[in-house]
């Protein structure tokens, strides 16, 4: 049995001992702390989660994304209060939002799949390309109005990297990454208009990054084992951030705890590394929460009602029930949802009970092609037969 293996059986072997959900927290770790392996965590968890996609399961967990196993073959109990009548047939994504819908190039020239990974502003999108197992090789932009594809640069692997370049972000002219082996850390950069890659700094430090970010003419990122830490873009020295000790970044400036699976939330508690200022997320009686986000929660109530709202836990929000995921909402409105009529996933806006069909059937599914949520919840992006496709989530009225 492999460690992604393990890894699942222990984190389904922990939620069953807390039924009727899995903890968000182990499932965050299947992203976080195993961010090498995050393909095939997908895959694997993917094959089970099918079963939801088909039979309207209601448990979530989160893979890579999110996705979520069905109770016929999860351990876990399902309330009778958690199911809910079916909702509508949606229409499709492109009928209820056009305005927020783009087709991308699925592969290169040299037949590399190509992801989204940051939405750098209206018009232009930062796509990865891959080829096999998350191996990550070289950068492209993307002009969404255009329709043209340019390449960034190759990216370099260092002999004996365990993590191949990830985290990609966009700021200050530059597109930065990092990846690492059991002896370095290393963070990269290249110009957004192309040229050189230039290594920023090489730390005698091995492991994985736990967050990782942008502030200013810096590059701030948490070590596996806690505290938060900045390098200059143009390469210098690392420093620790002060009130960061211990913490792990969430998106700059914030930094909190825990971020490791336990009884807690991850980032129920929040500190600004700017301001001082912190923020520990409301739990009343009976409550359980799942996971937090900069401003929102997800939860259950103490009947096992799902809901979603502010840290301070202002404006709760009922999620319906069906599938979905123990995450704070993209733009604290969208959560993912399977569709009652048809075997399939769709996109739901709590705010105005609007679902969209997204295309996605458990043939897909089940091989690991969820939606992609990026890390500010901007927008999500999926593969499909028809198409890669994004979701400008910030183009939905």
């Amino acid at each position: 049995m492999n460690d992604v293996e393990n890894t699942v059986r222990e984190t389904l072997a922990r939620a069953a001992g807390r039924a009727p959900r899995l903890s968000a927290a182990a499932a965050e770790q299947l992203e976080r702390g195993y961010r090498r392996r995050r393909q095939r965590s997908q895959a694997l968890l993917a094959a089970v989660a099918a079963a939801a996609v088909a039979g309207g399961g209601v448990l979530g967990v989160r893979i890579g994304d999110e996705q979520g196993p069905s109770p016929s073959v999860n351990p876990l109990s399902v309330p009778s209060a958690m199911i809910t009548k079916a909702v509508d047939m949606p229409k499709p994504i492109g009928k209820v939002w056009p305005q927020a819908l783009h087709k991308l190039p699925q592969k290169d020239g040299e037949g590399r799949k190509l992801n989204a990974a940051v939405l750098i502003d209206d018009h232009m999108v930062l796509l990865i390309a891959s080829r096999g197992f998350e191996r990550n090789e070289a950068i492209y932009t993307y002009d969404l109005a255009g329709k043209k594809l340019r390449k960034i640069a190759d990216l370099p692997t260092s002999k004996g990297s365990e993590t191949f370049p990830a985290d990609f972000r966009v700021g200050d002219g530059q597109i930065v990454w990092w990846t690492a082996s059991k002896e370095f850390r290393r963070i990269w950069t290249v110009p957004l208009t192309g040229g050189e890659v230039r290594q920023v700094v090489e730390e005698k430090v091995g492991g994985n990054t736990r967050g990782f970010d942008l502030a200013g003419g810096k590059v701030a990122f948490s070590a596996m084992e806690g505290g938060v830490f900045t390098v200059p873009l143009t390469g210098g020295a690392v420093t620790p951030v002060e009130g960061g000790a211990g913490l792990h970044l969430l998106t700059w400036p914030w930094a909190g705890s825990p971020a490791d699976p336990g009884a807690s939330a991850p980032y129920t508690h929040l500190v600004n590394l700017e301001t001082g200022e912190s923020s520990s997320a409301l739990v009343k009686e009976g409550e359980q929460l799942y996971a937090c986000g900069v401003r929102s929660c997800t939860g259950t109530t103490k009947d096992g009602k799902a809901f979603t709202r502010q840290r301070d836990g202002s404006q709760q929000k009922e999620i319906p029930v069906g599938y979905q995921i123990p995450e704070p909402p993209s733009q604290s409105r969208f959560h993912f949802r399977n569709m009652f009529d048809r075997p399939g996933i769709g996109l739901y806006d709590v705010d105005t009970g609007t679902f969209a069909d997204l295309g996605i059937r458990e043939e897909v599914a089940s091989r690991g092609e969820v939606p992609r949520a990026d890390r500010t919840g901007r927008f999500m992006s999926y593969h499909i037969k028809s198409g890669h496709y994004l979701i400008d989530l910030t183009k939905i009225p």
